[in-house]
């Protein structure tokens, strides 16, 4: 008994290891910029149909603080809480609101959108702002 409790314990322990491994390689992605200047996208195969950028919540940090999307452009953006306390992505301009508890993800589509910026946050750390810059394609 006590070996598959160790043997449960120590698989549990790989796959945070293994999570956490692979949220740090996806926040140095979500900061970069393509070559036309706008955010790079998240790839990953369940997000196909629409562009899909990541914004990750982190007690209180929002990684990244600015994202760069093209104009007139559907776009979904995946959320994620990489925290250890509750987080809530909130946008009036944008009209959107997720509570996300800790280790969640959700995701939200945007409108397209005209060239400007639009703010977000983290209603749990309203002082901790993000924006979306809305930009035409050159």
């Amino acid at each position: 008994m006590k070996f598959f409790r160790n043997l449960f314990f120590s698989s549990f322990i790989a796959v945070i290891a293994a999570n956490s491994f692979a949220s740090a390689s996806d926040i140095s992605i979500s900061s970069q910029k393509d070559a036309d200047g706008f955010s790079v996208e998240l790839n990953d195969p369940r997000y196909t149909k629409l562009k899909t950028y990541l914004v990750e919540m982190k007690d209180g940090d929002l990684i990244p603080a600015e994202l760069v999307v093209p104009e007139k452009t559907r776009f979904r953006i995946v959320i994620r809480n990489i925290g250890n306390k509750p987080a809530e992505f909130e946008s009036n301009q944008l009209r959107q609101e997720k509570v996300l508890f800790m280790k969640a993800e959700t995701s939200v589509v945007i409108i397209p959108l005209d060239i400007g910026t639009y703010d977000y946050f983290d209603d749990f750390a309203p002082t901790t702002l993000g924006k979306i810059i809305v930009k035409g394609k050159e």
